[in-house]
Formats: C-alpha cells, structure tokens, sequence
C-alpha cells in the first residue's frame, strides 16, 4: 500500500513539474519578444500563403515605402508603467486638431500600420504610432497584449491633449493594437477621445491563448495555459484573465467600430460579436469583410473597409 501511494504521488508530482516546465515554455515563447524575432528569422509558425500575399499586396507595399520616404520624428515619453516609451510621429501637412493613434499588433512594429497612417495623414490628421511594451528594442523583452499597453496609450493620448487641447482624437488598432484599443475606451480617458477603431481585437488574452492552444497545438488549456499563466503573475507581468478587452468595453463611453475579416482564424471571428454586444458606448457598429484572413481586412477590401471608417469617423470630426 506504502509503494502504490508513493508512486501516486511520484507520479502527480512529476505530472506537475512537466505542466510547470510546459507552462514557463509557452510564457516565454509567446510573450518574450526576442525570441518571437527568432522565430521570425528561422521562419517557425509561419504561412508562405499570407506571406506571399504580403509581398505582392501593391497596397501594402506602397505603404511601407511611403511610410520610409516620410522619415517619421521619434517622441519619447516617461511613462506611467516606469519606463521611457517611443512613438513614431508624423505631422499634419497644415495645421489641425484631428490626431489619429494607430496602433500595431503583436510581434509587429509601426512600419507594419503604414498604410493606415498613409491614410489618415492623406486625409489631415496628425498620426502617432506608438512602439508598444516589448516591441521596441529600447524597452522591456515580454509584450503585455494590452495590458500595460493601455496605460501607455493613455499617456500618449495625454500628450496630445496637453499640446493641443482642442484635439479631437481617434484611435485605430489591430490584432492586440485592437485589444489595446478596447481596453483604453474602459480606462478614464479625456472627452478628446471622440471615437474607436477596433480591427480583430480578442475578447482576452486568456481566451485568445486558449483558442491558440487548442487550434495549433491541439492542446486543452489545462494545465499549459493555467501553468503559463501562473508564471507570468509570478514575474509581476499580468494576469491573462485580467486582460480582458470585452469586461474594458462595458465601461466604454466612446463610439466604436468593430471590424473582423471572416476567414481569420488567428484571431477567431467569431469574437467580434460579443465585443459589440457587450460595449456600453451609445454609438457602436461591426463590420465584417469577406475575404479576409487576420489583420487584412483593410487590403481585402480595401474600398469597403476605408468607406465604412470614413463615414462612422466623420460623425465626430
């Protein structure tokens, strides 16, 4: 009887050391961005269909050499989260009090949203882009996926106030730039925050990586996910439940728009739907684009998706 209950608990304790040992592996391989750069370089995860459409996307690319001709100024501020944060900024042509804050995803960088600061800027706008927590080389290694990005945010947008107080501003994000915008509209935020654009955002990080599991790795959440989620709160990084877009919307007071592409599995469509219902601003709406695989919906269609945005922005500038 001594032997069996040895083994039983031999074997429950080597069950929870494999379970700890996975969990600080998924902690690192999917928050440490140094090694999500790796990953890029060795070409691991990766989807030769969405890269191919990448490099031919005349609309995409003409972006990204228009976003390198234009040279960006590099702001800096100290933020509340303790650290200097970087932002790249462009200028309206002539004078204006319309300001857009576009804002990247995950493993990506503010080159990746040219085409979106292309557009604004075409249109008058002012347009920072901020680097955000682990994505820029001056700043810390692990992302946030919105987290403390939120409070980042927030500073940024206080920064404009304070050097135009009639600013009228918009927020634009994608993928976790989209999550971080729907966590903002929760936070205590200026009355010149006048409207959301939010791009494929998750309803949290928790479902977002439980989903992942299951849809990559077919994995159950227990006991990876728990085990990687326990090491994160360990490193005072943040609670994965706790980063939770779709609990920020339900204190939102500014007018949304939903967007999500139909065929994104990344990011699972389905998401979209409970993120409006569950938003409290007087003014939301959702718009779904065929088509469209993550984070493509504004080159998918790109005529349906700027018109949409245009014509719920213009309502408030």
């Amino acid at each position: 009887m001594k032997k069996s209950v040895k083994a039983v608990i031999g074997t429950a304790l080597g069950a929870s050391a494999v379970a700890l040992a996975a969990g600080e592996v998924m902690y690192h391989s999917v928050l440490n961005m140094d090694l999500q750069r790796r990953f890029a370089k060795m070409k691991f995860f990766r989807n030769e269909e969405e890269e191919k459409f990448w490099a031919e996307c005349e609309t995409y690319q003409d972006g990204l050499k228009w976003y390198k001709d234009i040279e960006p100024e590099i702001l800096t501020i100290y933020s509340r989260i303790g650290r200097d944060m970087r932002a790249d900024f462009i200028p309206a042509e002539s004078q204006s009090d319309k300001w857009a804050v576009v804002i990247h995803g995950y493993s990506a960088d503010t080159a990746v949203m040219s085409h979106y600061a292309w557009k604004y800027h075409a249109t008058g706008y002012n347009v920072i882009l901020p680097h955000m927590v682990g994505h820029d080389s001056d700043t810390v290694r692990y992302c946030s996926m919105g987290y403390y990005d939120k409070l980042v945010i927030v500073d940024w947008i206080n920064y404009i106030v304070n050097l135009n107080p009639d600013a009228k501003i918009l927020m634009h994000g994608v993928s976790m730039g989209s999550a971080t915008t729907m966590l903002v509209t929760g936070e205590e935020i200026p009355a010149n925050v006048v409207c959301a654009i939010a791009d494929c955002g998750y309803t949290s990080c928790w479902d977002e990586y439980k989903y992942q599991a299951k849809q990559m790795f077919h994995l159950p959440a227990f006991p990876v996910l728990y085990s990687a989620n326990a090491a994160s709160k360990r490193r005072k990084n943040f609670d994965f439940k706790q980063c939770a877009p779709i609990d920020a919307v339900k204190r939102s007071k500014t007018p949304t728009l939903f967007i999500h592409g139909a065929d994104d599995d990344f990011v699972p469509y389905h998401m979209m739907q409970p993120l409006y219902d569950s938003c409290a601003a007087s003014d939301k709406q959702m718009l779904t684009v065929p088509g469209s695989f993550h984070a493509n919906a504004a080159f998918a269609d790109n005529e349906l998706y700027w018109n949409t945005v245009t014509d719920f922005a213009a309502k408030y500038f």
